[in-house]
């Protein structure tokens, strides 16, 4: 997958803005990040990206008459089960499912499971990526697993407890960090649909309104590609009552 450098959204608003990419106030970082967020959502999650589409193969445990698998770690949305591999044939059957969360409070998907309605194993299981939140900063304070840090124009996610000071991550240190992973497809929309949102917090909702329709055009292209260019059409499932 081809990811995006944030610093290029960062400078790429600000030069919307009419600020000096290398002047610009400590504040602003943070508000083109908070409002990448939910910029991103809208992205992330209203088409079939190929860049956020994984395939699973997992087993089917039957307790109790109950058949289940597991929601796959790094899953958010389950798209399709399937009975065969979708990637080595077109022969295949998409299974009924449920979704089901036992109510665990926690960070991670250890809670859910996915119902199907037979004991064929493995399954199939297609599905959309988790999105991450950009949460980081640029700090050199201690950071505790989990915590986010922003360097070399870049997310990162802390692996293991780094000590303060101890900010200097790479690809190629996996034991220690791990980077943010935006698809490169969605720096266009992001620059000009934050720069929008910009416009709105600083009362110029008519401006705003016109780099909306700017934001949702580049969105657009980059589905008809997918969709057109590149042909790929999901087949509809439809469900019989």
């Amino acid at each position: 997958m081809r990811t995006l450098k944030f610093s290029n959204v960062v400078y790429g608003v600000a030069q919307l803005a009419g600020l000096d990419r290398d002047n610009l106030p400590t504040h602003f970082f943070k508000q083109v990040r908070d409002l990448a967020n939910p910029r991103m959502a809208l992205a992330w999650e209203t088409e079939y990206w190929p860049d956020l589409l994984r395939i699973s193969e997992l087993t089917v445990t039957t307790t109790d008459s109950v058949s289940t698998i597991a929601y796959p770690t790094d899953a958010g949305e389950i798209l399709e089960v399937y009975d065969k591999n979708p990637r080595k044939t077109t022969l295949r059957s998409g299974i009924d499912f449920i979704l089901y969360d036992d109510g665990t409070d926690s960070d991670t998907n250890s809670g859910k499971t996915v119902t199907v309605f037979t004991t064929t194993s493995p399954l199939y299981v297609e599905y959309r990526i988790i999105r991450p939140e950009l949460k980081g900063d640029i700090t050199t304070a201690q950071l505790e697993i989990g915590d986010q840090l922003y360097y070399s124009g870049h997310f990162w996610e802390a692996k293991t407890v780094r000590s303060a000071g101890d900010h200097q991550p790479d690809s190629t240190d996996t034991t220690n960090w791990k980077k943010i992973l935006v698809p490169k497809i969605f720096e266009s929309y992001l620059v000009r649909g934050i720069y929008a949102d910009y416009l709105r917090a600083n009362g110029q909702p008519d401006i705003a309104a016109a780099e909306d329709q700017n934001a949702e055009g580049i969105i657009t292209l980059e589905a008809d590609k997918i969709y057109r260019q590149q042909g790929q059409v999901r087949r509809t499932s439809v469900l019989g009552y």
